[in-house]
């Protein structure tokens, strides 16, 4: 199986660079493990099609606005190709677009082009405070957030990851 963590943002819009910050640390505990590959990606949408083809299983972290949680309280949950996500979940930040092709719509397309999409596609949204400063800093909550949610993408990248 091959694996792909993605990590999404831009890194001078404060919070939205979370999920390049978390990508940069699964790296670092991964250390070039064997069929897990570790990506930054400053957009979504579209953009993601040649990307994501010829992976098993994505596993991609962003910055999330859902208003619902606190800065720096995470969410993940699998995104599955029967049910209806955008009413179910609240997409990531860079995962979404009212410009482009939001992730749903992305795999969707690129399996009807006939590319090797992956069968398993899991989000990790970290709820952010500020997306419009230009900082290359994390607010204090976000940054808090890193660490574990590196932790935990590491752990299940690892724990299912290729053979």
């Amino acid at each position: 199986m091959r694996t792909l963590v993605l990590g999404l943002g831009n890194p001078i819009l404060t919070d939205d660079g979370v999920g390049l910050q978390v990508a940069r640390r699964v790296r670092e505990n991964l250390g070039g493990r064997d069929g897990v590959s570790v990506q930054e990606l400053y957009a979504g949408g579209i953009r993601l099609i040649d990307v994501l083809s010829g992976f098993d299983r994505v596993l991609l972290v962003d910055a999330m606005l859902s208003k619902q949680r606190a800065p720096g309280e995470w969410v993940s949950f699998r995104l599955s190709a029967d049910d209806s996500p955008l009413q179910k979940h609240p997409l990531t930040h860079n995962a979404s677009s009212t410009h482009d092709l939001d992730l749903p719509t992305t795999l969707e397309m690129g399996r009807k082009l006939g590319m090797p999409m992956p069968s398993e596609v899991w989000v990790w949204g970290v709820e952010a405070s500020d997306v419009e400063t230009f900082s290359e800093q994390l607010t204090s909550a976000v940054a808090g957030a890193v660490g574990p949610v590196a932790e935990e993408v590491s752990a299940f990248a690892a724990s299912r990851g290729a053979q």
